[in-house]
């Protein structure tokens, strides 16, 4: 089959194929609907300076980097390797949205942004491949500046809906797993979270009281297998790195 690369078949295609046939068409009054969702698991993150510069890496149709400047971060930009995703964001006139591989477009951005998103990024890549692309966004970040990574988790006991969910996918993590990576690149704080259900109504009131019932049942279940420890079930996890200043006193 020679250098067939079946992934950039499938990225040339990614909305047509995958995106459309399961969401369907991407809107502005979609975008809205996600803004409680993104509130909820990173609005406690965003910089308070409204200057402060965003990277959303696999930034898809741009709905974080819309929900970014609706937020009053003008500077806030997105970069994707699909042409059809950024041709949806183009459409819907988000600002800031460029075309690429992720990096050649970090290459030169040295020290650059005080916040740099990985929503559903890392595993549609290799393990080799995951280690230099996060080193290049370490490399990026100014310091104290941190790193938000959204990826599935392979705790949950239906962590394999998302994992095998893109047939580009490559790995899956759990808390522990992430931690590692995001250690071992440098980064000396490093928080994991679940993504569980969002109140917004009655419906999804109730689906989140059935869900922590459900949750604390898998809990138990690891509990007393394993003992003690904490333990994350939801299918997919967010891991957050601080790229501290090290503070010389010699």
């Amino acid at each position: 089959m020679g250098n067939f690369d079946y992934k950039n078949r499938l990225y040339d295609n990614y909305v047509s194929t995958h995106i459309v046939p399961r969401k369907g068409e991407a809107t502005l009054d979609e975008f809205r609907q996600r803004t409680r969702a993104y509130h909820k698991h990173f609005g406690k993150f965003l910089p308070k300076d409204k200057n402060s510069k965003v990277l959303d890496c696999g930034c898809g149709n741009g709905s974080i980097v819309w929900w970014l400047q609706q937020n009053g971060l003008s500077n806030a930009e997105g970069i994707d390797i699909s042409a059809e995703q950024v041709k949806v964001a183009q459409r819907l006139g988000v600002k800031n949205i460029k075309q690429g591989d992720l990096v050649d477009y970090l290459r030169a951005k040295k020290e650059v942004y005080n916040v740099i998103f990985l929503r559903d990024v890392i595993e549609h890549f290799g393990k080799k491949e995951i280690i230099q692309m996060l080193e290049f966004c370490y490399d990026s970040l100014a310091a104290n500046g941190i790193m938000i990574l959204q990826v599935p988790n392979a705790e949950s006991p239906f962590g394999s809906r998302i994992r095998y969910g893109d047939f580009t996918h490559e790995v899956s993590f759990t808390s522990g797993s992430l931690s590692q990576v995001l250690r071992t690149i440098g980064f000396n704080k490093v928080e994991v979270y679940s993504v569980g259900p969002v109140v917004g109504g009655m419906r999804s009131f109730l689906r989140f009281v059935v869900w922590k019932l459900v949750e604390l049942f898998y809990e138990f279940l690891l509990f007393i297998e394993n003992g003690n420890g904490t333990y994350i079930v939801t299918q997919n996890i967010i891991a957050v790195g601080e790229k501290r200043v090290r503070v010389n006193f010699d």
